[in-house]
C-alpha cells in the first residue's frame, strides 16, 4: 500500500537562492554555517539553527534565539527581539514577540505592519497574501449538551493589514500562482486571489506541479488544473504528481505512466514507478528497482533495493542499507557506502555518512571543502 501525503504546510528545503548564488546549510561540531555550490565555506559554522536563504535572507539562531541575516551575514533582525521569525518572502517576514503579538518586518529590519492581538499564527506573504489564523470555540451537541472544542480558523491578510477573506477556513495553504487550497468543512477546494471558489469540493487536492494537481474524489484519483477544471477524471487507484510531463498511476494494483492528457504510455505492469527525469524512471518489479524509459521499456535491469530519480545526470540508489549514486550509463559515481543520498538538485546532493551530514557534487566529491 502506498503512503499518500497531501501536505498543507510544505516542509522547508535546505537549498537556497540568493542573487543567483546558492547557499547550503552545513553542520560542523554541532554548529551551522553555509557553503556555496563549489563547496567553499562562506559563512563559518557558529549558529544553533540555519534555515534556507530566500530573497537574500535566512533565519538563523544563536543561543536558540532567532535572528535574520543577509548573504553578507549582516543581522537584519538581531537576537532577543522575537521568539519566532518566518521565512523572508516578498520583502518581509512574519515575527512574533515574547508577548505573542505578531507583526511584519522588512529587509531593513523595520516593522511595517502590526497585526491584531487575536492572531494566533502568521505566515510569510505569497502572491501578495499571507495566511493567518485565530483560535475559536467549536460548539457541537452531544447527548443534549453543548460541547466546546478549541480549534482554529484561517483567513488571508493583505499587505495593508486588511483581511482579504473572513476567518472561515478550517485549513488553508499559501497561495501559489494565484491559487490556494482551503477547507471549510472536511472537503477541499481551490480559491483564487479574489477568494472565489474555483472548483467543486473534493475529498483532497494535492500540490500543483507542472500546472496539475492530484485530486481524490470518491476514493479515486484524477487531476485538476489551476483553473479548477478536472482535466483527467478521477478513475485511478493511485496517482502521483507530474514530473517532466509524466505521472505514475495505478490501475488494479499495477502502475504505468500517463501524459498530461491522461493517455496511458504503456499498459500497467510495474509494482511502482519513481518520477521521470532525463529519460529514465525507476521501476519496481519483484521487490527490486531498475530503470525504464517513458514508453515502459527497461533500460537498466531491476537490481537495487531503492532508487530516487535522475537530475543533473545522477540518481541516488540503494543496495542493502547503503546508498550511492549512478550516472545515466549505470556506473556508480558515488560508491554504495552512505547512510543516505538525496537527489542532485542544484548540482549537489545532501548525504549522510556515518551519521555526519554532508553534500556531494556531481563529480562524486564530498563537500564542503575545508581550507
Amino acid at each position: 500500500m502506498k503512503r499518500i501525503i497531501f501536505p498543507i504546510i510544505i516542509a522547508l528545503l535546505f537549498t537556497v537562492s540568493a542573487h543567483a548564488q546558492k547557499l547550503f546549510p552545513i553542520l560542523l561540531k554541532e554548529k551551522w554555517g553555509y557553503m556555496n555550490q563549489e563547496g567553499k565555506v562562506v559563512i563559518t559554522p557558529k549558529y544553533d539553527i540555519a534555515m534556507e536563504f530566500n530573497e537574500g535572507h535566512a533565519v538563523v539562531a544563536l543561543g536558540n534565539m532567532p535572528c535574520l541575516i543577509n548573504i553578507n551575514e549582516k543581522r537584519v533582525i538581531d537576537t532577543g527581539l522575537y521568539e519566532f521569525i518566518s521565512t523572508y518572502n516578498e520583502g518581509s517576514c512574519a515575527v512574533r514577540n515574547f508577548k505573542k503579538r505578531w507583526s511584519y518586518v522588512n529587509g531593513a529590519g523595520k516593522t511595517i505592519l502590526k497585526l491584531d492581538s487575536f492572531i494566533y499564527e502568521a505566515n510569510s506573504f505569497h502572491n501578495g497574501l499571507a495566511r493567518v489564523s485565530r483560535q475559536v470555540d467549536d460548539i457541537t451537541q452531544k447527548f443534549g449538551y453543548d460541547i466546546s472544542t478549541l480549534s482554529y480558523r484561517f483567513a488571508y491578510l493583505k499587505p495593508d493589514g486588511t483581511y482579504g477573506s473572513q476567518f472561515i477556513y478550517r485549513d488553508a495553504e499559501d497561495f501559489d500562482n494565484g491559487i490556494a487550497r482551503v477547507k471549510e468543512n472536511i472537503m477541499t477546494y481551490l480559491i483564487n486571489n479574489k477568494f472565489e471558489k474555483k472548483c467543486n469540493e473534493l475529498t483532497e487536492i494535492g500540490k500543483f506541479n507542472e500546472g496539475l494537481a492530484v485530486i481524490i474524489d470518491n476514493g479515486k484519483f484524477g487531476y485538476v488544473n489551476t483553473n479548477g477544471e478536472i482535466v483527467i477524471p478521477a478513475q485511478f487507484d493511485y496517482a502521483s504528481m507530474f514530473y517532466n510531463g509524466f505521472a505514475e498511476v495505478e490501475i488494479t494494483g499495477k502502475s504505468c505512466f500517463i501524459n498530461t492528457k491522461g493517455e496511458k504510455q504503456f499498459e500497467p505492469k510495474f509494482e511502482e514507478i519513481r518520477p521521470y527525469g532525463e529519460g529514465f524512471a525507476g521501476f519496481k518489479q519483484s521487490g527490486k528497482y531498475g530503470f525504464i524509459n517513458s514508453k515502459g521499456e527497461v533500460m537498466m535491469q531491476a537490481y537495487y533495493d531503492d532508487v530516487a530519480y535522475f537530475v543533473n545526470g545522477l540518481c541516488p540508489v540503494r543496495k542493502g542499507q547503503n546508498w550511492g549514486a549512478i550516472n545515466r550509463e549505470g556506473k556508480l559515481v558515488l560508491k554504495l557506502e552512505y547512510d543516505y543520498v538525496g537527489p542532485f538538485e542544484d548540482g549537489v546532493a545532501e548525504i549522510t555518512y556515518r551519521g555526519v551530514s554532508l553534500y556531494a557534487n556531481t563529480r562524486g566529491n564530498l563537500l564542503p571543502i575545508w581550507e
